[in-house]
């Protein structure tokens, strides 16, 4: 049983939640920490470091790892070696445009010179260091990989918890953080050239095979994330602070939702590579399994979040919040989405100049209708706009899909499944609507409906699936 479930993404899913749901625990606990001018430097620290790699195509090479370790045991190390080679310059250009530009950037982004500094080493270190753990994972090994990365995750979140409890500055939180992902940085190169999987040397033709490859999803994957956040950068600028508190907090990310999705990714991708050349054998069952797999927790989520949305915002941020409960009811249908792995097939098939041109349209009109309902409707739908464009977005690659492997389109999603997850979730949702009365608050009713909600939805779904087989 553990043998089976080891070749799968649950270690990958499992181990990631450990991290994430540290992660999440993270800011709730230093905005009661720290201040509020030292949260806002936390805050602008962390989003240009995520959006840093998807500037300089960094994060490309790294994910294109799981498309070459299908070419099977041969071909596969030469194409690790190249894009670790590729990771590892593109990061250097961080800090070879950046360093010289410390104050122009202190000024831009409001941050010290200081942290300006930690920030690109920060940057520079992030991709390189993550593709020890991330190589196992694509060869297969997805308890080993998962647990190196969650390891340094947890450490940094003890860390950042220890600096904000004694000294309670916001610059040594940024030291800390590069001094531990500056070790994980060294740590996997040492660990990945140890078993074989760097070479120092540059091979211009496969290097400019792998960028071929993965220039569209970095590409893709820039877009994206301004994509995603277009709508908060929009109502930043036009709502007042207040409000637009209410609305981020709202739009509220749970991180094991988003792991779910890209830990089955991680194995499906592989698994469809390799299907693919051999003339597309299995290629629907990984897919639709997949698919599934993604469902089972995602639907019931969604149920829950926009069922329990008012005291979720109340007991993560307070009653003072309450007003953000409107917005995560709309937001919660976006944890729909991602049950359709929309850019698996093309990923595998080496067709991602398709993902670039769909996320470059998506993102174009995207933007027109987000500018159009923020100046003449309002926030909530400014909202569904942007929730709309993802789904359509996500339509998009499930067609795209169909089509590239030859299957027809409703044979792509195992509608038994989505039926007995959907079912059972709106008949425990309905179930505790229908008690909200016997308590004296939401609150309560959340803390007692919420655990039996999610206890119960297990047995019931693996009860149905006796009575009704999916295949």
């Amino acid at each position: 049983m553990l043998a089976k479930l080891s070749q799968g993404h649950w270690p990958i899913f499992i181990l990631s939640c450990f991290s994430s749901f540290a992660n999440l625990f993270l800011p709730i606990f230093l905005a009661r920490t720290l201040s509020p001018e030292q949260m806002g430097h936390y805050k602008i620290f962390f989003l240009h470091l995520n959006a840093i790699p998807f500037l300089f195509l960094t994060g490309g090479p790294l994910h294109s790892i799981y498309y070459w370790v299908g070419r099977g045991e041969k071909d596969q190390t030469p194409y690790l070696q190249q894009s670790y080679i590729l990771s590892f310059i593109l990061s250097a250009l961080i800090l070879v445009t950046g360093l010289p530009f410390i104050t122009s950037l202190s000024e831009l982004i409001k941050l010290p010179s200081e942290h300006v500094v930690y920030l690109l080493f920060g940057a520079f270190f992030a991709v390189p260091g993550d593709f020890y753990g991330q190589t196992k994972i694509a060869l297969g090994q997805t308890i080993k990989g998962p647990l190196y990365d969650a390891a340094f995750e947890l450490f940094k979140v003890v860390c950042f918890v220890f600096i904000a409890l004694n000294s309670r500055n916001t610059g040594d939180i940024f030291l800390a953080f590069c001094l531990i992902f500056g070790f994980k940085f060294i740590m996997s190169f040492l660990l990945k050239l140890k078993d074989g999987l760097i070479s120092l040397k540059l091979n211009r033709l496969k290097a400019k095979e792998i960028m071929s490859y993965c220039v569209p999803i970095s590409l893709a994957g820039l877009v994206s994330f301004f994509v995603d956040k277009m709508d908060q950068f929009v109502l930043a600028s036009q709502l007042r602070s207040d409000e637009f508190a209410f609305y981020s907090m709202g739009c509220l990310i749970i991180p094991p939702l988003y792991l779910m999705e890209m830990s089955v990714a991680k194995v499906l991708i592989p698994k469809l590579s390799a299907s693919w050349l051999n003339g597309g054998k299995d290629a629907l069952i990984h897919f639709r399994k997949a698919v599934g797999d993604i469902s089972y927790l995602l639907l019931p989520a969604c149920a829950g979040l926009f069922l329990f949305a008012r005291p979720i915002i109340e007991l993560l941020y307070t009653e003072t919040y309450t007003d953000s409960a409107l917005y995560l009811k709309v937001f919660a249908f976006s944890y729909l989405f991602l049950i359709v792995p929309f850019d698996a097939v093309p990923r595998a098939t080496g067709r991602t100049n398709w993902i670039f041109k769909l996320t470059l349209i998506i993102g174009v009109f995207s933007l027109i209708a987000v500018l159009l309902t923020s100046k003449y409707l309002g926030a909530i739908e400014t909202l569904a706009a942007a929730l709309a464009f993802k789904f359509t977005t996500r339509a998009a690659g499930l067609v795209y899909s169909a089509k590239i492997m030859n299957w027809r389109l409703l044979e792509t999603l195992p509608f038994k499944r989505l039926f007995i997850f959907a079912g059972v979730s709106i008949l425990l949702a309905g179930g505790s609507l229908a008690s909200q009365n016997l308590f004296e608050s939401q609150l309560n009713w959340f803390l007692v409906c919420g655990p039996i909600f999610a206890i119960l939805y297990f047995p019931l779904v693996e009860l149905l699936k006796k009575g009704f087989p999916y295949e």
